[in-house]
């Protein structure tokens, strides 16, 4: 029992150091779409080692959407999204080639999250892409992730995907088992 307890101290510290592990974004631009003086980067995150980043330039005030539809309209992302009228645009989908999506395995909750920040620290963006005010330098992230049983993304930007728990436990209790069965004398 006590092996167990010290099994589950060391996944849970593990899950807590692998999710606080967000890098920054680096690499050239995919593509800028729009014009003007202000700058912003948009980030598709399909995993740790496969994301892309585009640049949205524009005058007066724009939205995430602007950025995400611009750069859709140019052919340069695919984009599928439902609008929901006063809700917003509902971002269904994201689409590049290259772009491969980390595999979570059946029956996974999977989406896009969609965070906003700096590139060094980043947020959870909870009133939607329709709603996001941009301002010049700023950088906004889209992270193929699965989600927890509360609907909350496992997976931020830059970060490596994670297992979900059950995988972590199972692993961990197989490598306790085979540790057991070496360590018996006959």
């Amino acid at each position: 029992m006590m092996a167990l307890r010290r099994l589950m101290g060391l996944v849970f510290v593990c899950v807590i150091v692998t999710s606080a592990s967000a890098v920054t974004y680096t690499g050239g631009t995919e593509y800028t779409a729009g014009s003007g003086s202000n700058q912003a980067i948009i980030v598709v995150d399909f995993d740790f080692d496969n994301h892309f980043l585009f640049t949205y330039c524009w005058d007066g005030d724009a939205t995430g959407w602007d950025a995400l539809s611009a750069i859709d309209l140019a052919n340069a992302l695919d984009v599928d999204a439902t609008d929901w009228g006063e809700w917003g645009m509902f971002v269904d989908d994201l689409s590049y080639p290259g772009g491969t999506k980390y595999d979570y395995g059946e029956g996974s909750n999977v989406g896009w999250a969609y965070y906003v920040g700096d590139n060094e620290s980043w947020s959870l963006d909870g009133s939607g892409v329709s709603f996001r005010s941009l301002s010049d330098g700023d950088w906004d992230s889209w992270v193929w992730t699965n989600y927890d049983e509360s609907w909350y993304p496992v997976r931020g930007p830059g970060e490596e995907p994670i297992p979900e728990p059950i995988s972590i436990v199972l692993l961990g209790l197989g490598g306790l088992l085979m540790r057991r069965r070496g360590t018996r004398t006959v």
